[in-house]
């Protein structure tokens, strides 16, 4: 799998005139060996590309590397040279004050998934411990098994109530903060930084444009926090891709929205069909 995901990097890095961006994803400790971590982290460096791993998700997972290492996931890592500026660190629910402070001395970036984590009740990232600390965090939606719509204006929303409910204060992370995680920020967890995230020159022409003209959104007396608390991705009228209009007045210009949503309930209905068996595989595996 690891030689699979190197031929992936080698072929697809910088595709597209540099739209697709590479990543090596080893999934977490609880299921890769130190020795794959440490191949992985080797290979990323050979390929100058970024690393993608969960940390610190769930408790019961923390317990048992702290059980067979003797050492915290983040610690555990720092000793083996796997940390990094090109390393994201998905979740970091379950942090010590230690493993914060290691993230920021190696630059690691955190990727926040606040719905995902909520909807599988795996606990609160302390963010703000984080941000306080220097640490670049973005904001994820986790995939759509944890995350049904994806919707990156209410994960937003979620980002910053669930952090003012966690420290139990209304001032934590106000809505130009969580905007900045979910652009700017985004890029900078991603190594993109240089070509997204911001509209200055020489950067691609990645533009939304909201419809401001709606009840839910007026009046206004702050865009920002408009658009964290009260906007959605249905107020997005118009997307622009490196210049290119995509969507103009909420129509899809380059595909037949139909026939992809058909094509997609077709192709999950198969998959619930042969479920049954791939869990017997799983099953019988463990």
């Amino acid at each position: 799998m690891l030689q699979d995901s190197v031929n992936f990097a080698q072929k697809y890095k910088g595709y597209a005139d540099g739209r697709v961006t590479v990543q090596l994803g080893p999934h977490t400790l609880y299921t890769c060996s130190l020795d794959l971590l440490a191949k992985v982290r080797q290979r990323a460096s050979d390929l100058n590309v970024s690393i993608h791993i969960h940390l610190a998700e769930s408790e019961e997972n923390v317990n048992q590397t702290k059980e067979k290492h003797g050492l915290a996931e983040v610690e555990l890592l720092e000793k083996t040279g796997f940390l990094g500026s090109d390393v994201l660190a998905a979740h970091c629910i379950y942090l010590t004050e230690k493993e914060m402070q290691l993230l920021a001395k190696h630059d690691v970036k955190v990727c926040y998934n606040p719905v995902a984590n909520m909807k599988l009740a795996q606990g609160t990232t302390k963010i703000k411990d984080l941000l306080d600390l220097g640490v670049t965090v973005g904001i994820g939606t986790d995939g759509p098994a944890s995350n049904n719509n994806l919707d990156m204006f209410q994960s937003m929303k979620v980002a910053a109530l669930l952090q003012k409910q966690y420290y139990k204060d209304p001032t934590v992370l106000p809505a130009q903060t969580v905007l900045k995680m979910a652009t700017i920020d985004g890029a900078k967890a991603l190594g993109l930084e240089k070509t997204v995230g911001s509209l200055e020159v020489g950067k691609k022409a990645d533009v939304i444009l909201l419809d401001f003209k709606k009840p839910h959104l007026t009046p206004v007396h702050d865009f920002y926090a408009n658009i964290v608390y009260s906007a959605s991705g249905s107020d997005v009228d118009t997307v622009i891709v490196d210049g290119k209009i995509l969507i103009e007045n909420k129509n899809v210009k380059t595909l037949d929205e139909e026939e992809v949503m058909l094509k997609a309930q077709k192709t999950a209905t198969n998959l619930l069909r042969r479920k049954a068996p791939i869990f017997k595989f799983i099953k019988d595996l463990t």
